[in-house]
């Protein structure tokens, strides 16, 4: 169903038994059905473009980069034409028996991950050529590329569980050469936890890329590297004191100023890099879904109410109840945003202040 966002009048439907996820690029949008067939439609007026045969995909929504619509079945990604949805090429992850996710396209070649099982379960990242499919490589333990570029992948690699006795930890970024998989180079940052035994093993830190700057959130701490500069050892350029227990980085640095998510709560802090400041968003229930546009920033609470914060100043501008306690990402469509209460089925349209846009 396509509905008018300042109206909320239904311009068309289409279908029927359709999974609940779409996905939109330059006027077109793509969906699955419970069959597993992946469809395209003309945004402005639901014209089917294209459908595939049945059973194409088995899991996931739709995912779209540039001319390419990919889906996942099994542990095969299948890459599709956007405009036409033929089939272009399946890559089959052997080793795998879960389905793979493509992260990102770069310089050519497709990026995805796979939770892969043997005497260690890990997660795999395999490099794919973007037009035949091959697989040119692929790097157990290693995560979805931070970045790409200048024909480098810089990978964080997974680290498993540290020793509860010893408060040392490490953050391992792995760059491997973008055709061959060849590593060309570890970048190692290390710290000491701050806290008293026992040392939590988990605790691994954090992280973001901005450009060249690479912010690690430790648990008491966050640091600021350089990593085109990386020389072992290495103090920080900056340091700032931030009591991290339980937090984890997200996001990516927004107007000045990183994010934490704490992990029992899900609540939102952030923290100003021009000074170092934390602040907070005053909820008074667990936070479900939060999500940042402009200068606001939207929290749904399980009590089903939802709040929109000033970024700036951290101060409540707004308050919804939704009669929801499971919500959907919201959009920001101008001055309108809407939320989705999946809960009760509901697309709840709300006009935001000047001071948030």
């Amino acid at each position: 169903m396509a509905l008018n966002v300042n109206t909320g009048r239904t311009l068309y439907t289409y279908g029927s038994r359709l999974r609940p996820d779409v996905a939109y690029q330059k006027g077109t949008v793509y969906g699955v059905t419970e069959a597993g067939q992946v469809f395209a439609l003309q945004a402005k007026t639901g014209k089917r473009l294209w459908q595939t045969a049945a059973g194409v995909t088995d899991s996931g929504s739709p995912r779209v980069i540039g001319d390419t619509v990919y889906v996942t079945k099994g542990n095969a990604i299948i890459a599709l034409d956007a405009a036409t949805g033929k089939q272009r090429w399946k890559a089959i992850e052997e080793q795998s028996e879960f389905a793979g996710g493509v992260s990102m396209e770069a310089d050519g070649i497709v990026y995805a991950s796979y939770m892969v099982q043997g005497a260690l379960t890990s997660v795999q990242l395999d490099a794919f050529d973007k037009k035949s499919g091959k697989k040119l490589w692929k790097q157990f333990r290693q995560y979805p590329p931070l970045a790409v570029r200048n024909g480098l992948v810089y990978s964080l690699r997974d680290e498993y569980p540290f020793d509860d006795a010893d408060p040392k930890r490490e953050l391992n970024i792995n760059v491997f050469d973008a055709k061959t998989g060849v590593e060309k180079e570890t970048q190692t940052y290390s710290w000491s936890l701050g806290t008293l035994p026992p040392y939590t093993r988990d605790n691994n830190g954090s992280v973001i890329l901005n450009g060249n700057d690479l912010y690690i959130a430790t648990d008491s701490a966050v640091m600021k590297y350089d990593i085109a500069a990386y020389k072992k050892d290495a103090k920080p350029l900056q340091k700032w004191s931030v009591p991290n227990v339980g937090k984890s980085l997200i996001g990516s640095v927004h107007d000045n100023k990183i994010f934490f998510s704490k992990e029992a709560s899900g609540a939102i802090t952030g923290m100003k890099l021009t000074n170092g400041q934390t602040f907070g968003f005053q909820t008074d229930n667990q936070p479900i879904q939060t999500d940042i546009y402009g200068n606001g920033v939207y929290i749904g609470q399980s009590d089903g109410v939802l709040h929109g914060y000033n970024l700036q100043t951290a101060a409540p501008a707004f308050t919804v109840n939704t009669g929801s306690r499971q919500y959907g990402p919201t959009l920001l469509s101008g001055n309108t945003l809407i939320i989705q209460a999946k809960d009760t089925g509901k697309l709840i349209a709300v006009p935001v202040p000047k001071a948030l846009r």
